[in-house]
């Protein structure tokens, strides 16, 4: 990305420069010299006789020394401004391809940051270079630099706050598709072969660079979907659940995100890491809703990154007992506009041409003081004569309530509590027998998921033909 930034830079933008602001600087030079006026291109010396007319004109007001400092002075600011705001520009679209596909962002508070820091920037290094030579003299006299680093650096970092808190700085973007990338590509390389060329051809190839980023950071792709189908993705997680569910009218629910196990937390953040990245990959920019089973980390860790990367419209909830990460998504979704609805056994939701049903929990369901497996949310989907029940982590209480007043048949089914013995009862199985079972774990877990007892219990079901288990990627 470095090189990729000098090369714009260099190729692209400086030719620019050459022609406009460091051409026009030559007109500040020797300002008394009237020979040196005689040999500036035509449209120099044009601009440097209009600038010593204004500063005539002003020099009857403050003198004529005062009247070219103040006129030259505002030049180079006018002509440093243009500077910093091309070069930005330039490189924003130049680098909008590579940000796009590798980290799914469109970068669209640079330009404004730019304004702001680069200045501040340029007062801030060499005051702490000056506050730190004078402070070997005399520490009073190196509070003055010492005070013009602080504002900077706080003026900085407050720009960079108060910038990055908008919504519009954080725009994620979907994976663009190839012939999207190709055309960037193609744009990018025009520009770069343009910029000593004719001025009409440098400026062609410059609007094609600021309009295929505009399109990478406005013009979404089209999700990539099977229309008329009923999609489920079982995304791999590792121990955790996170399962997308396309609707036949395209509507998408993401059940769970993720999450590290336990208290201790993780350096990847699943929503961010995992969970988003494959659905950028199939062209989401946006989803319908999201459900939380249960308040385990296992599944809610990476909500937050998904609410903020693709803004449901809803936040399915069940059960919430005291819990500091159920708290914070809920405090997350608020803030993002995020509705959240509780969801309850016996609710029924028609949801893009699927009929959608809470099996579980009950709205009397106890309330301990922490998250519970039994506390997990079991949702039934039916299309057709093709349904789909995913259990999040219910265990054997769960299962039997839901065996004996609903009678669930399925096609497929997402074991409970990811094969442990502590869920998959009996009534359940005699219920489903689904032609699929797929159980969420990680690739060689401590917790011996999932149990041989439970693989054997549902292998011996007919008519399950076949029970996926965590495919690895």
């Amino acid at each position: 990305m470095t090189f990729l930034c000098v090369l714009i830079v260099s190729v692209v933008a400086i030719p620019m420069l050459e022609r406009t602001s460091q051409l026009y600087r030559q007109a500040l030079a020797n300002w008394n010299s009237k020979a040196y006026t005689v040999k500036l291109p035509p449209r120099v010396a044009q601009f440097r006789l209009d600038l010593q007319m204004i500063s005539s004109r002003l020099g009857m007001f403050v003198g004529e020394s005062g009247a070219g400092t103040i006129v030259r002075g505002s030049a180079r600011l006018v002509l440093a401004t243009w500077e910093l705001l091309f070069v930005s520009a330039v490189m924003q679209a130049g680098l909008a391809l590579p940000m796009a596909y590798y980290f799914h962002r469109a970068t669209t508070i640079g330009l404004p940051a730019n304004l702001i820091v680069v200045p501040l920037t340029q007062l801030m290094m060499p005051s702490a270079v000056l506050a730190l030579a004078v402070g070997y003299i005399s520490p009073w006299l190196a509070r003055v630099p010492v005070l013009a680093t602080s504002l900077a650096l706080n003026g900085i970092t407050g720009t960079i706050r108060g910038l990055g808190g908008l919504h519009l700085a954080d725009l994620r973007v979907p994976m663009p598709t190839g012939l999207m990338m190709a055309i960037a590509a193609a744009a990018l390389l025009l520009a770069m072969g343009t910029a000593r060329r004719k001025i009409a051809f440098t400026c062609a190839g410059l609007a094609a660079i600021f309009l295929v980023s505009l399109t990478l950071a406005m013009v979404f792709p089209h999700p990539r979907f099977h229309p008329g189908v009923m999609e489920v993705t079982t995304i791999d997680v590792g121990e955790g659940d996170s399962i997308l569910v396309v609707t036949p009218g395209g509507k998408t629910l993401l059940v769970d995100a993720g999450g590290p196990i336990g208290p201790g937390g993780s350096q990847l953040d699943f929503g961010e890491d995992v969970v988003s990245p494959y659905l950028w990959s199939r062209g989401i920019s946006h989803l319908d809703a999201v459900v939380i089973t249960h308040g385990h980390s296992d599944h809610i860790g990476g909500v937050p990154a998904v609410l903020r990367n693709f803004r449901p419209a809803e936040l399915w909830v069940g059960v919430l007992p005291p819990s500091r990460a159920l708290e914070n998504i809920l405090t997350t979704a608020q803030s993002l506009g995020v509705n959240v609805v509780r969801r309850w056994e016996g609710d029924v939701v028609d949801f893009g041409g699927a009929q959608l049903r809470v099996l579980f929990p009950p709205r009397d369901w106890p309330v301990s003081d922490k998250p519970q497996n039994s506390d997990s949310m079991v949702l039934e989907l039916n299309y057709g004569q093709t349904s789909v029940l995913l259990e999040g982590s219910a265990e054997k209480r769960a299962e039997r309530r839901i065996s004996s007043n609903e009678h669930p048949r399925a096609s497929l089914l997402k074991v409970g509590h990811h094969g442990s013995a502590n869920a998959t009862t009996e009534e359940l199985l005699n219920s489903t027998r689904p032609l699929y079972a797929v159980i969420s774990v990680g690739a060689g877990n401590t917790f011996g998921l999932p149990r041989n007892e439970i693989l054997l219990a549902w292998l011996q079901q007919k008519p399950v033909s076949t029970v996926p288990i965590s495919m690895e990627q």
